[in-house]
């Protein structure tokens, strides 16, 4: 009978075992039945919580957000641009890094914070305003550049005679004012300025025939010269370092307008910025195109420049006429000159 019970207890404790608790130790009472799920639950616990803190959380993947503040503005207006951009594990932001597809608009400034750059622009022109294919670049793994891109945004130009502009109707700041008597008071006058031009232009053409029998060939400065004279007078009357940065800029604008009015044979001095962007063929005087714009900023919309940045846009200005100038002895000389 004792053997019996023992084969009895023997086979309850393999039976237990072998479903995986392990409560030959402890005595077989009711209270085994309560506490055998609570280890089950503990087990199953332990034995997945590794699983769980072996895995890797995937990186985070490449892309490039573009947004801008506003659908429609009025020009003149400034909009702001919101570059968001997340990178590949390992990889690097260039130093400075150029933000493409803003080539053809009018950037006022750019702020650059991590996985963020801030761009302000003008709204400078009448028709529809679209960026191109907007892309950063940045440094792989390997060193190598690579661009990450998003699609163009734009926005809707206002209309400055409201929402219907075909429906507008213009008027006269002032009612017509008549002229013929007013006429009648001036062309005494008129006579004589004309008389007065006339005598002028007779002497120039006496004093010029007379000077090339007397001396011969009458120099003329070259035009490429003379912007380079005329920027380097204008610098040394110290405008900007005196406050006075419209008139430096009306001026520098003005020089350089003139230079490229005799360098590609178009009236770039009547023309405005805009104007002069349709006729540009050339890549590199885009350079002088971003120097009219900033320009223009200071001009006409009160921007602030500061005696570093004038130089540097003087600095910039030079030489493009160095490159753009024809070649010849004396420009030859010079070029040499400069870059001792």
């Amino acid at each position: 009978m004792e053997s019996g019970k023992k084969d009895i207890a023997l086979t309850r404790q393999k039976a237990i075992v072998k479903e995986g608790f392990f409560f030959h130790n402890f005595p077989f009472t009711p209270l085994t039945f309560l506490v055998s799920p609570l280890l089950t639950a503990l087990c199953l616990i332990s034995f997945s919580m590794p699983a769980f803190a072996q895995q890797d959380l995937p990186s985070s993947a490449s892309n490039l957000i573009a947004s801008i503040d506003r659908n429609s503005a009025a020009i003149g207006s400034i909009v702001v641009l919101t570059l968001k951009y997340t990178l590949p594990e390992g990889t690097t932001l260039l130093s400075s890094p150029q933000s493409k597809g803003l080539e053809e608009l009018t950037v006022l400034d750019k702020l650059e914070t991590p996985g963020r750059i801030t761009i302000r622009l003008l709204i400078d022109r009448l028709e529809s305003w679209q960026t191109g294919e907007l892309a950063l670049e940045y440094l792989d793994k390997d060193g190598v550049e690579r661009l990450l891109s998003t699609g163009p945004v734009s926005v809707s130009v206002l209309s400055n005679l409201g929402e219907k502009p075909e429906e507008a109707q213009l008027k006269p700041i002032q009612t017509i004012v008549p002229t013929a008597s007013l006429w009648w008071k001036l062309q005494p006058w008129v006579i004589v300025l004309l008389a007065l031009l006339l005598i002028g232009l007779i002497l120039f053409w006496w004093f010029r025939i007379r000077g090339r029998k007397k001396g011969g060939n009458i120099y003329t400065e070259p035009y490429y010269l003379r912007a380079k004279r005329e920027i380097h007078e204008l610098e040394a009357q110290q405008l900007v370092e005196t406050g006075n940065i419209k008139p430096f800029y009306f001026r520098f604008s003005e020089i350089l307008r003139q230079y490229l009015e005799a360098l590609r044979g178009f009236p770039a001095a009547e023309f405005t910025t805009e104007e002069i962007a349709s006729h540009i063929a050339e890549d590199r005087d885009r350079d002088l195109l971003s120097l009219l714009r900033q320009a223009d900023l200071i001009k006409f919309a009160n921007d602030f420049t500061t005696t570093a940045k004038k130089e540097e846009e003087v600095r910039r200005a030079l030489s493009y006429i160095q490159e753009t100038a024809p070649v010849t002895e004396d420009s030859g000389d010079d070029r040499r000159r400069d870059k001792k």
